[in-house]
């Protein structure tokens, strides 16, 4: 078992990327934001070809690419500022803040289901993994990219909560963005993260589930620490 992971998967809006970056912190690990690189990767599309706005048109467009060689030459970095937060680098310059738009964030569904996107965000992945002891979230890092992590959680919450939460992260940046269409959309990224054909969203048989719907951040960190005492 590897014991250098530490797995949080669950949908959009769980609440694991926060919790991921305390527990990096109260471990003495690393966190590592593998949904950076998918941002990255469709920035780079986005920016590329900038007449793609509508998400449809880039769903339908992304598909057409031969992506094994587009991606040949795309290099992605991860630096570590300090035990929770990433700066990500692609082609060596930093876009850190330019992966966060409403804009790469809605495109980035479409794109990450992709089977030579996902094989190449992994490698990427696996490459760091040998180098540090990492906490790392998503929807399948327990299931498929690191299905040996000896510790494995899986975070939930109604969809209302976690809409509510998308709702008060782009209020708090200055977005005002509709509710209901935010639910919506929540509803919708369930639906497609849940349904597609790779790497689908779901819990691993061995990870620990913890709805976090009415909890603190502290309380599901600490029912977190609890269960890594506990497996030891």
């Amino acid at each position: 078992m590897n014991q250098n992971i530490i797995a949080i998967d669950g949908p959009a809006g769980s609440g694991k990327s926060t919790i991921a970056r305390e527990v990096a912190k109260a471990k003495s690990m690393c966190y590592l934001d593998s949904g950076s690189y998918y941002r990255a990767i469709t920035y780079y599309f986005l920016r590329k070809y900038k007449s793609l706005q509508m998400s449809q048109e880039f769903s339908s467009w992304i598909s057409s690419l031969d992506l094994k060689e587009e991606l040949k030459n795309l290099q992605l970095h991860t630096e570590f500022v300090n035990l929770q937060e990433n700066k990500t680098f692609l082609n060596g310059e930093e876009i850190s803040e330019q992966i966060r738009t409403p804009e790469v964030t809605d495109a980035t569904k479409h794109l990450s289901r992709l089977k030579p996107v996902r094989e190449f965000v992994n490698q990427n992945l696996y490459k760091l993994s040998k180098d540090y002891k990492l906490v790392m979230d998503g929807r399948d890092i327990g299931t498929e990219v690191f299905p040996d992590a000896k510790y494995k959680f899986f975070l939930t919450a109604s969809p209302e909560v976690r809409a509510k939460r998308r709702w008060e992260e782009w209020k708090a940046k200055g977005i005002d963005l509709d509710y209901p269409k935010i639910l919506e959309e929540t509803l919708q990224r369930d639906k497609s993260d849940m349904e597609r054909e790779i790497s689908p969203l779901k819990k691993a048989s061995d990870a620990i589930e913890i709805d976090t719907s009415f909890l603190t951040k502290n309380q599901v960190l600490e029912k977190i620490l609890l269960f890594l005492e506990k497996i030891g």
